[in-house]
């Protein structure tokens, strides 16, 4: 008796949890038109075929989605569910072939850092070692930025972003020591670039703030009009991509 309580106490906890939902239709479906009408959930519109992906709150959502799709004269294709248990799943793999692919840029990054220190102790025989280290500063940012583009990682962008300024320091002070440039001229322009990094760093914070302003205030919008009754069902669209 225990067990079939504790079972049938556990039904509507399972019952009550939001499934992912992937909703094939056979038809063109803009994402500009058509996102709130469909409950916000994600349209990705390929070659005569539109997946609905998404979380519904229950099943009678889905139902009343499908009824909606069928008002519409939208053909339905197939509709695939995930539960919690499955999501939890999937994002246990994704995550560990996350954290795989970030070792392999690791070991990849670690590999390029010891050839390239490899060819600047060739290249001090030859040429000045301030000179030497700016060209491994700037051959280890643009590794890290190719990184970044590959893998949408930050933290290759901001290691990028730390050797760039590496790579002035030591070029200034090539210039400056191999008398290329006055000490104080190279100085000088050291420090004018430095100043504009800082500005650019400074309108980057801002734009960032203005930006999270932007959010909070549209949030407060939501939550007003969610506050007002009657806010009934969104226009329908006119046509249909």
């Amino acid at each position: 008796m225990s067990e079939n309580h504790e079972q049938s106490s556990r039904k509507p906890e399972l019952a009550t949890q939001p499934f992912f939902y992937e909703i094939h239709v056979k038809t063109r479906l803009s994402e500009d038109k058509w996102t709130s009408w469909f409950d916000n959930l994600m349209i990705d519109a390929n070659d005569g075929e539109t997946i609905l992906k998404g979380t519904l709150p229950d099943r009678s959502a889905l139902y009343g989605l499908l009824n909606r799709l069928r008002d519409l004269a939208i053909p339905l294709e197939s509709v695939n569910v995930l539960d919690a248990e499955a999501q939890r799943m999937l994002l246990a793999r994704t995550r560990r072939y996350d954290l795989l692919t970030h070792m392999l840029l690791i070991v990849i990054y670690l590999m390029f850092l010891g050839g390239l220190i490899a060819l600047t102790t060739i290249l001090v025989s030859a040429v000045h070692p301030a000179l030497a280290m700016t060209l491994l500063f700037a051959a280890l940012g643009g590794v890290a930025y190719a990184l970044y583009l590959w893998s949408g990682a930050r933290i290759w962008r901001n290691v990028s972003y730390l050797m760039w300024p590496s790579t002035f320091l030591t070029f200034f002070i090539y210039l400056a020591v191999a008398e290329l440039v006055h000490p104080a001229l190279a100085i000088a322009m050291l420090l004018l670039i430095g100043a504009g990094g800082l500005v650019y760093l400074v309108y980057y914070l801002r734009r960032r703030s203005d930006k999270v302003n932007h959010v909070l205030v549209d949030w407060q919008k939501l939550s007003r009009n969610s506050e007002i009754p009657g806010s009934g069902r969104p226009k329908e669209p006119s046509n249909q991509e």
